[in-house]
């Protein structure tokens, strides 16, 4: 019995080894890594969390540049056409598809609900990656003539102006006292709120001697370490968003006079601001 029960185990190990070998590389082949992007205001270096406040609210917790005083309803912006790059050559690209069931690769980050921060990319190839590089607005692959559903859906995401305008790349909605008042096309205010601030900045493509511009914008930021994907390991990159650069930085903006923009040419101004709202911060391993 002895003699035959070691011949069973000697025959079983190699098989025992090479499986879970084989199983282990089947798990290093790709992994996960999640991004988030968080909103916050950044004031004399010191990184705040933001606070929304309900629409007509007379305090105002923020500055721009030009010391106006302002609050915040609404914040959400798109992003889409993630890529990941390494050291090694590695490289990873998040497709984006969309159809009228859903979409794919395309995000809409909404400060009311902070979970749509954290996005979460599977099926990465394993190692190392040093590089995120990403669109600000959604690109032409996302706007289509017909029906689009998900984040894109017309009907339920706030953020479509019409075919030739496409879809608003950041949405912002508060108040300001000084603020010359009445604002249209709003989510949060009323139309004729006294001291309202609207604007929301997008547009996909340039046509020559109309309003009609490109706005989006496409991000690229270093890693100061690198973020190791394997099936094992998911780290997390963790991207700010300063919500006071919107209004200062190329284009300081002045609430006074520019207060209600809600096409892409009038809003180029906040556009150029943005690459400079965006940073990377650390990464968790």
């Amino acid at each position: 019995m002895n003699k035959l029960f070691f011949s069973i185990l000697i025959l079983t190990i190699p098989f025992f080894f090479t499986a879970c070998d084989k199983d282990d590389d089947n798990n290093d082949t790709t992994g996960n890594i999640e991004i988030e992007f968080d909103n916050i205001a950044l004031e004399n270096g010191i990184q705040k969390q933001l606070s929304l406040v309900t629409p007509g609210s007379t305090e105002y917790q923020y500055s721009n540049a030009l010391g106006q005083t302002f609050n915040i309803n609404l914040l959400r912006y798109y992003i889409t056409n993630i890529k990941l790059e390494g050291p090694n050559g590695e490289l990873y690209e998040d497709e984006v598809s969309v159809n009228a069931s859903g979409t794919k690769g395309i995000y809409l980050v909404d400060e009311s609900d902070l979970e749509t921060g954290h996005i979460t990319l599977t099926n990465v190839p394993s190692g190392n990656y040093n590089k995120i590089t990403f669109t600000v607005g959604v690109e032409e692959n996302g706007v289509q003539e017909g029906a689009a559903g998900g984040v894109l859906d017309p009907a339920t995401c706030n953020m479509f102006w019409n075919w030739n305008s496409g879809y608003i790349a950041v949405k912002f909605e508060g108040q300001s006292p000084v603020s010359n008042g009445g604002v249209s096309g709003v989510e949060t205010l009323d139309v004729s709120s006294a001291n309202g601030i609207a604007y929301h900045v997008g547009g996909w493509r340039d046509m020559e001697g109309t309003a009609f511009v490109y706005n989006n914008k496409t991000l690229s930021f270093d890693f100061d370490t690198n973020a190791k994907v394997s099936g094992n390991e998911q780290p997390h990159v963790h991207m700010v968003f300063d919500v006071l650069s919107l209004f200062k930085g190329v284009n300081d903006i002045d609430f006074t006079g520019n207060h209600n923009v809600h096409k892409p040419l009038d809003g180029v101004p906040i556009a150029e601001n943005i690459p400079a709202a965006f940073a990377f911060d650390h990464i968790h391993q």
